[in-house]
């Protein structure tokens, strides 16, 4: 247990660094704090988030890929084998880590649009979320059923 706590504070410093909000906190507001809703798995592992039909829309299929290693969570890049930071340091709007064994990736593009992914590490559910510049937080859908799968890290992996 007390491994686990010091993996969460771990994180929350890390992304407390970057420039990235603490635990319970996206950037940028003050949205809900997340928990697993079972026992979430921290070992080490590649996770990979399809949504089809995402936000209603038909043969549109958004995948999100996480490597989780040493109890930290990266963004992976299946084209270059390689696992990264999501947030350089100092950006604003920009968040990726473990919280309560919740994966959560949040953040803002360029152009002011927000989106945020939870993935329970538990059930391997996600949960997408987008806000439109000056609108307010929703969720967006995708075809129902559809869960990430957990798989060994990929040979080669380079961890960036």
């Amino acid at each position: 247990m007390r491994h686990l706590a010091a993996i969460a504070l771990a994180t929350g410093l890390a992304l407390t660094g970057c420039g990235a909000s603490q635990p319970g906190e996206a950037s940028g507001d003050s949205s809900q704090t997340i928990s697993s809703a079972a026992p979430a798995d921290l070992s080490d592992g590649l996770i990979t988030c399809t949504m089809p039909g995402f936000d209603g829309k038909s043969g549109l299929t958004t995948t999100e890929r996480f490597v989780l290693i040493g109890g930290s969570v990266k963004r992976y890049s299946q084209f270059n084998n390689q696992a990264f930071d999501l947030c350089e340091a100092g950006q604003d709007k920009c968040a990726l880590g473990i919280e309560n064994g919740v994966v959560r990736m949040d953040w803002t593009s360029q152009g002011g649009t927000r989106s945020r992914y939870d993935v329970d590490l538990g059930t391997l559910d996600i949960a997408a979320y987008r806000t439109d510049p000056g609108g307010t937080e929703r969720s967006v859908g995708f075809a129902p059923g559809s869960k990430c799968v957990r798989e060994p890290l990929p040979d080669g992996l380079e961890v960036l």
